[in-house]
């Protein structure tokens, strides 16, 4: 089992929609964060992300440059992110510098 296999969560039933209101679909189940803010950064550097806490529970994240920025404004949107959303667009990301 490789490092990135033990970060990697665990596989929810479903990933939460996304909508105009909220596009990366991180609004949801606040109460239930699927990894620690921990587990989330490590998941999120070995994707190539860059992660920076701004300030208390605003978190900043880009990939390979400057833009696009990706804020997230709790613990809870973070690890929905890095556990739903962030494997897609790390490979958009890759693809786009190809």
């Amino acid at each position: 089992m490789t490092a990135l296999n033990r970060l990697q969560p665990h596989p929810l039933t479903e990933i939460p929609p996304a909508s105009r209101r909220d596009l990366l679909g991180v609004g949801h189940n606040h109460d239930l964060a699927p990894m620690t803010i921990h587990t989330a950064r490590k998941w999120l550097e070995n994707l190539g992300f860059e992660m920076r806490l701004v300030k208390s529970e605003h978190w900043i994240i880009t990939h390979s440059k400057a833009l696009p920025e990706l804020h997230f404004y709790s613990a809870v949107e973070l690890s929905q992110f890095a556990a739903h959303r962030a494997h897609r667009y790390a490979d958009t990301f890759t693809r786009e510098e190809s």
